[in-house]
């Protein structure tokens, strides 16, 4: 089984970004998709009309226990899952937004939770599966932008990291992408960082295609970990140093004014 001919595969959030670029590649090459998204998108399914749709709010256990297990009852159940479903919110800014970190936890952390559930539940069927979780180099540097989102990648890394022990030689296999920044239509958020790192972030990135590539052939093997692209390391490390040397750094303006209110009042 190759990345282009792989019989079965699950992608969540398909609707934009890598997740639409991976359903367009599985689709090229001829794999039995199932898309899992939370809104329709009609224009997907006029486009795919090969591909199954379903629409799921994957936040909610109990409608993905029911989808993964009326997968299985068909024999309708996917050699490969790709989790990628995710979303990022300014929930650290001046104050602290519980209502966004929870969305973002939700969607990033429980998203993928909520499949590995039923699938440690089935019985064993001879079949391998991956699991491959889309994750962010970002869970080891921190993003002051997105509270959440650092933190469900760094959970959903903890996570897998166990599971990857306990699961090994099994039919299980879990797996994380870590994804520096992609070009996608998004990637630069050029309205909330500063001109210099939305440079970096364009010298360092890689392209959507040769990602996608990447992520399939990633999937068909027992590999752990892929942080792709490797170039984008340095960016990483280097922000990192950065914020553990010169105070003050990689910190949003309008947070340095809500925090200099907060010495004011005290």
């Amino acid at each position: 089984m190759t990345a282009t001919n792989a019989r079965r595969v699950l992608i969540t959030g398909t609707t934009s970004g890598v997740g639409r670029a991976l359903l367009e590649y599985y689709a090229n090459g001829g794999a039995s998709i199932i898309c899992v998204n939370r809104r329709h998108v009609g224009e997907l399914e006029s486009q795919y009309p090969s591909v199954r749709f379903e629409y799921v709010d994957v936040r909610s256990a109990e409608d993905v226990d029911k989808l993964v297990r009326r997968l299985a009852a068909s024999g309708e159940l996917p050699e490969v899952f790709i989790l990628n479903a995710g979303i990022n919110r300014v929930d650290n800014d001046e104050s602290f937004q519980l209502s966004a970190y929870r969305d973002v936890i939700d969607t990033n952390l429980y998203g993928v939770l909520n499949f590995v559930q039923p699938l440690t539940e089935l019985p064993a069927d001879n079949v391998q599966r991956h699991l491959v979780a889309i994750s962010s180099m970002a869970n080891y540097v921190g993003n002051p932008y997105g509270l959440g989102y650092t933190t469900s990648k760094k959970a959903l890394t903890a996570c897998f990291n166990v599971w990857s022990q306990m699961y090994a030689n099994t039919d299980l296999v879990f797996q994380q992408v870590m994804l520096g920044p992609v070009r996608t239509a998004i990637y630069t958020m050029a309205d909330k960082f500063p001109l210099w790192m939305v440079s970096l972030k364009n010298l360092f990135s890689a392209p959507l295609d040769g990602t996608v590539r990447a992520i399939a052939r990633f999937a068909l093997t027992r590999k752990k970990k892929l942080f792709y692209p490797w170039r984008a390391c340095p960016l990483y490390v280097g922000m990192w140093l950065s914020q553990c040397l010169i105070p003050g750094f990689f910190r949003g303006r309008r947070t340095l004014e809500g925090k200099a209110r907060r010495v004011e009042a005290r």
